[in-house]
């Protein structure tokens, strides 16, 4: 599907295969493509907002700041959101800025990070190096918990060819010999629940209980006067 943009007062083009929008567009909106004229990376996420869902709009706004040639930097992307106050998934936008984090490097590491939060885990930090004692950079793991020396790698398709999985191998056994907990997750333990809870957060549960971290304690519900004097 493509969805092609007006200024108002052109009316919206109504055509097989694509969907028509009318907008009001400054010139900072506009980026000439190779074709076409486009709206900017900034601009094109913003209008996502009224189609994506909560958590797929914070995935798209955190490719907007991955780590590999970003298409946006913090403080662009804030003060673009400063000047849509009033507009048609202004509010939306701001949520998702609230959860989005820069230097990701893949959907997936969103995916993961946005589950594990929801389940009621700690928030990883996101591909912070991982030095030995000499001070020797060993990796970047896709996200830690570096108080309890946990790490969550997630394999996606590229990993499964022999070359990748021997470095897969060699890096997780030196980050395990400096004390780290290796948790490799995959597609599967996304798809996979447990009792109603994702694998994928079960795994990393377990993890970060075994090397200490305690779970928050769920505030006590009050109970009304008249449950009291039942």
């Amino acid at each position: 599907m493509v969805h092609l943009t007006h200024p108002h007062g052109r009316r919206a083009v109504r055509r097989k295969g694509v969907k028509g929008h009318q907008a009001t567009l400054v010139e900072a909106d506009i980026v000439q493509g190779r074709l076409v004229a486009c709206t900017s990376p900034l601009r094109t996420w913003f209008d996502l907002a009224q189609i994506l869902t909560d958590d797929e709009l914070v995935i798209a706004g955190d490719h907007l700041l991955k780590r590999q040639n970003p298409l946006s930097a913090v403080q662009e992307l804030d003060d673009f959101l400063s000047h849509q106050r009033g507009r048609a998934g202004y509010r939306k936008a701001v949520r998702a800025r609230s959860r989005m984090r820069p230097r990701t490097d893949s959907p997936k590491e969103t995916e993961v990070r946005l589950l594990l939060v929801d389940h009621g885990l700690p928030e990883p930090v996101i591909n912070v190096p991982l030095f030995d004692e000499a001070g020797r950079w060993v990796q970047d793991p896709d996200m830690s918990y570096e108080d309890f020396k946990v790490l969550i790698q997630y394999d996606g398709a590229h990993h499964v060819t022999p070359q990748q999985r021997r470095s897969d191998i060699f890096r997780d056994e030196e980050a395990k010999d400096l004390g780290w907990r290796v948790v490799q997750l995959t597609q599967s333990d996304l798809d996979t629940s447990v009792g109603g809870v994702p694998r994928a957060v079960a795994r990393v549960k377990k993890a970060l209980l075994g090397r200490g971290w305690t779970e928050p304690q769920r505030p006590a519900v009050s109970k009304t006067a008249s449950e009291a004097q039942a």
